[in-house]
């Protein structure tokens, strides 16, 4: 009788061990599982774009002031570079009528402009403070 109670014994304290390491194998295959699902969803995600794009970009500066325009309007793409007070200094853009490159003073006004036109060709002219043309460079 003592026997059977001790093989008994025996036998139930191998079965808690059974369940214990069989209730630790399923916890790590959980946890392995839910990690290789984790590693999948990351490998799906697509590779970052190496373009933007935009029909407007606006640079600002670390004070938020706009800095640079690039913008793809209607008569043709141009540049816009405004100085630090955000005032237009540089702009160069293509139009129907050809390339552009325009230099403005703090005012605002054209002080120097360089284009290639159609029916004059390339032209380089300069401007007074007042905005009157004082030569031209053909």
């Amino acid at each position: 009788m003592t026997r059977d109670i001790h093989v008994s014994v025996s036998l139930e304290q191998r079965l808690e061990k059974v369940e214990r390491e069989n209730r630790s194998l399923r916890v790590l295959g959980m946890v392995m599982s839910l990690g290789m699902a984790g590693v999948l969803c990351l490998g799906l995600t697509s590779a970052p774009s190496k373009k933007i794009e935009a029909e407007v970009l606006v640079l600002k500066s670390a004070q938020n002031k706009s800095q640079m325009i690039l913008d793809a309007g209607a008569d043709g793409p141009a540049l816009t570079i405004l100085d630090k007070n955000g005032k237009l200094r540089v702009n160069l853009g293509v139009t129907k009528e050809g390339p552009a490159l325009d230099l403005l003073d703090a005012a605002e006004s054209p002080r120097a402009q360089l284009m290639i036109t159609e029916d004059q060709g390339p032209l380089l002219n300069f401007y007074d403070a007042k905005g009157s043309q004082v030569s031209l460079k053909p």
